[in-house]
């Protein structure tokens, strides 16, 4: 207030911004009933990220890979088309997080006929 401002000759603050998701929302694909399910999520900041399911569900048999985002399993327990919705968070070493909405669709093929991926 005195109008003696000072700038320091060395950086003393840095800023850390929130992670930022590289992948859209929306769907991640759609899969087999009882075959197996592998899709991934990124994102990026300056610092290590964790990823996280905060609501929704996975396919029965599903888990996400919190140090690369890589949600794989093998499906189980699907007795009807199903999608399913989820919100996945992604957080930062200081704790910073991003928030986005994903969905997977598992597909249940007629009974007694084939089904092809």
């Amino acid at each position: 207030p005195d109008g003696l401002a000072v700038r320091s000759s060395s950086a003393i603050l840095t800023v850390s911004d929130a992670p930022t998701w590289n992948t859209t929302s929306g769907t991640l694909g759609s899969f087999a009933a009882g075959g197996s399910v592998s899709a991934s999520v990124s994102a990026s900041g300056d610092a290590t990220l964790a990823y996280s399911k905060v609501s929704g569900s996975f396919p029965g048999g599903c888990s996400i890979n919190s140090s690369t985002g890589a949600i794989t399993g093998t499906e189980s327990g699907a007795s009807a088309s199903t999608t399913y919705n989820f919100t996945l968070r992604v957080t930062d070493g200081q704790g910073q997080t991003a928030d986005r909405a994903f969905s997977i669709t598992i597909e249940v093929g007629m009974p007694n006929s084939g089904q092809f991926n």
